[in-house]
């Protein structure tokens, strides 16, 4: 890999404001638009997470795949586009896992904002943020 190729430390290029906005904003509107179609939480309401996930997962598969082609195609408006329904459908399926949802999102975020220069290492061919002790599997 060549150095131009290596993450390396570059200043956030918006706002925290603008970008928290942004994806607040995408919240909002994937919890109104299962509200509004019937797709979330309350219709998914005593089912096993397990069950849920496989009933949607064909839609974030299918984002995906679409992502992927704009990649292969190297389209800006389509990377730029498909990135986000990615993302909306990852909201929807928290959504859609209602409060236990709302719980991965707090374990994850918390995880996280815990990762430090100390515990932590960007593996350099891959770009992965990994521990430095625990998981020596995922540096081979």
């Amino acid at each position: 890999m060549s150095n131009a190729d290596q993450p390396r430390y570059a200043p956030n290029t918006v706002s925290e404001e603008e970008f928290v906005e942004a994806v607040s904003d995408m919240a909002r509107e994937v919890w109104d638009f299962h509200n509004r179609w019937g797709f979330g939480s309350g219709h998914f309401e005593h089912t096993d997470p397990s069950d849920i996930i496989n009933r949607r997962r064909a839609i974030l598969a299918e984002e995906i795949r679409e992502l992927s082609e704009a990649v292969e195609e190297n389209d800006t408006t389509g990377i730029l586009n498909e990135t986000a329904d990615v993302l909306f459908v990852a909201i929807g399926h928290v959504e859609a896992l209602g409060h236990a949802g709302l719980d991965g999102v707090r374990y994850v975020t918390n995880k996280n904002a815990n990762k430090t220069e100390q515990t932590h290492a960007i593996r350099q061919d891959t770009g992965k943020l990994l521990p430095k002790e625990g998981k020596p599997h995922k540096w081979e």
